[in-house]
């Protein structure tokens, strides 16, 4: 009887142990790339929009993988936490560089982690306010760990270097929520999230700089500046919250702060015609959006049709007029 009862112990134990094996294989991620296919050399890094609240200080996502069209880049050595809010103004941080196989691509997928932090603390994602408390973002109902981007079609080759960047537009992705009167804030929905984030060939992109000679801050209030497509802002619609999760100016390809001086930058631009709308936030609350003027400007260059070309840089000399109320 002891024998039989230890036979059955080990067989469990035996059990146990390819069971925690296969589990442990499931969550284990296997490139898919062919390793016999030629490679070439890949760049990856991420870049951010401004947040449109003064009472957040940093913005945290927890990134755990990268895919290019499903297969894994493993030059990418998660978990990584980055600070998004350190990103601006043609500031990136790199997320990799190495070698991935040749071919046309067009989907890129990160793979977050929202309940853990590259050290194991929790959360993963989260906002830190000025007064140095950290708040996990809250996940909408349709949140997926896994975020897929349809990109514009890139190209590895093997003699070339291909420099990708991941612009994360944190006004675009992140929402403002008031619960007995509580504020705090969640990603958006899944779609949302979605479409805030872009994949740009670094090497097919300029920038648009400026400066606004005449600006003050404290009579100004913060201005963002907010560039479109040629042809596609509509006032009426932009300033409105669309979508579920309300989001304004949603259709802006990107934004940026105006600093202290007057400076901004608009960087990652693939080539095409712009046009730049200058909003005025004059609230004390810290309201993520709470805009009520534009600024109606003097320019060197129309704002409503500006052309960027690959590699460079178009430069604005702007002086405030007046203001536009909405």
């Amino acid at each position: 009887m002891k024998t039989l009862k230890l036979a059955i112990a080990l067989v469990s134990v035996f059990l146990m142990q390819v069971a925690c094996e296969k589990q442990n294989e499931s969550v284990t991620p296997v490139s898919q790339q062919d390793p016999n296919a030629p490679k070439g050399d890949v760049r990856l890094s991420i870049t951010d929009a401004p947040i449109d609240d003064s009472s957040v200080s940093a913005a945290f996502v927890t990134i755990t993988e990268v895919r290019f069209d499903g297969k894994v880049y493993d030059a990418f050595k998660g978990p990584k936490t980055v600070n998004l809010l350190q990103l601006q103004n043609g500031n990136s941080l790199s997320l990799g560089d190495g070698k991935f196989q040749t071919g046309s691509f067009s989907k890129l997928t990160l793979v977050l982690d929202y309940a853990k932090d590259a050290s194991g603390n929790a959360p993963g994602c989260y906002v830190q306010k000025t007064d140095g408390s950290k708040e996990a973002l809250a996940i909408s109902g349709n949140a997926r760990q896994e975020i897929e981007i349809t990109a514009k079609q890139f190209d590895i080759t093997q003699n070339g270097v291909t420099d990708l960047m991941i612009d994360f537009d944190l006004r675009k992705s992140i929402k403002e929520m008031n619960a007995n009167s509580k504020k705090s804030y969640a990603f958006v929905t899944y779609g949302e999230l979605q479409s805030s984030i872009r994949l740009v060939n670094k090497n097919t992109t300029g920038e648009i700089v400026g400066k606004i000679d005449n600006y003050n801050a404290s009579t100004n209030g913060q201005v963002v500046v907010y560039v479109y497509k040629k042809g596609t802002f509509n006032q009426s619609t932009e300033v409105k919250g669309q979508g579920e999760s309300g989001v304004t100016f949603k259709n802006a390809v990107t934004s940026a702060k105006v600093d202290g001086s007057g400076n901004f930058k608009a960087a990652f631009l693939e080539e095409g015609d712009y046009e730049l709308h200058f909003a005025s936030n004059k609230s004390t609350t810290g309201a993520i959006i709470d805009f009520s003027t534009f600024l109606n400007l003097n320019s060197n260059i129309a704002l409503n049709s500006i052309a960027v070309k690959s590699n460079t840089q178009v430069s604005l000399s702007l002086s405030i007029k007046g203001l536009i109320g909405l």
